[in-house]
């Protein structure tokens, strides 16, 4: 559109000195509204790549440029006709070799009697004593605390961009989403007086809130995700 003036190089499928058909794909761009692939005009050699993947180029800027009186590389099928032949000449040494080697297989287990004097080396066992070290490992976490990042593509830092400025600028209400609480209202007049006695506060709803967020949490994982304005990438965080 008239609005866009300037692209992000995501992706170059060729590198120079590749050869080209028409209407192949060079170079892939991204901006703030489509990713557009730039193809080639005529068949030829790319001789060189105006640019490096996330560079920022302008609109009308050139990209690359072709030899488009470079000839098509051909031979590619002699190649391959040459390749069967060779592997027919190594199949005559490869049986001659094993036979040998299995009768001369027989005479050499006689001295396999020397193995007995390796008994004495079982004493050693004792020596695993080192092993109460083991307890100490971090087993008292619960869970991996990993994280994950993907880069934010440049229409979806956009669309991010645009929604922060609306929370920021517009007049943005809360919202109130119903739920029936009518059998935790049950559990807990049948419970608080117990509870009380036992922990010496009231047992509220704020446990039950907690617990359901927990719950959302390890079942959708992504809704504990930030994004990294620096890097201009989505963090998720797997816990």
């Amino acid at each position: 559109g008239d609005s866009i003036t300037e692209g992000t190089i995501v992706d170059l499928p060729v590198a120079p000195g590749d050869y080209v058909e028409t209407d192949d794909v060079v170079v892939v761009l991204e901006t703030d509204k489509v990713s557009v692939d730039v193809r080639a005009p005529d068949s030829g050699a790319i001789v060189e790549i105006l640019g490096e993947v996330d560079d920022v180029v302008e609109v009308g800027s050139g990209l690359f440029r072709i030899d488009t009186d470079a000839a098509k590389p051909e031979g590619g099928g002699a190649d391959e006709a040459a390749g069967f032949p060779e592997p027919a000449a190594e199949e005559p040494a490869a049986p001659a070799a094993p036979e040998p080697a299995a009768a001369a297989a027989p005479p050499t287990p006689p001295p396999a009697p020397a193995a007995p004097v390796a008994a004495p080396a079982a004493p050693a066992l004792p020596k695993p004593a080192a092993a109460p070290a083991a307890p100490a490992a971090t087993t008292t976490f619960v869970g991996d605390r990993t994280e994950r990042r993907t880069k934010m593509s440049r229409m979806r830092q956009r669309v991010a961009a645009r929604l922060k400025d609306a929370q920021n600028t517009a007049a943005m209400l809360t919202t109130f989403q119903e739920c029936d609480m009518g059998n935790y209202m049950e559990f807990r007049n049948r419970h608080k007086d117990a509870f009380q006695d036992k922990h010496g506060v009231k047992l509220g709803f704020m446990s039950v809130f907690v617990k359901a967020a927990t719950a959302a949490l390890q079942e959708i994982p992504a809704v504990n995700a930030y994004i990294d304005d620096d890097a201009k990438e989505v963090v998720y965080r797997d816990y």
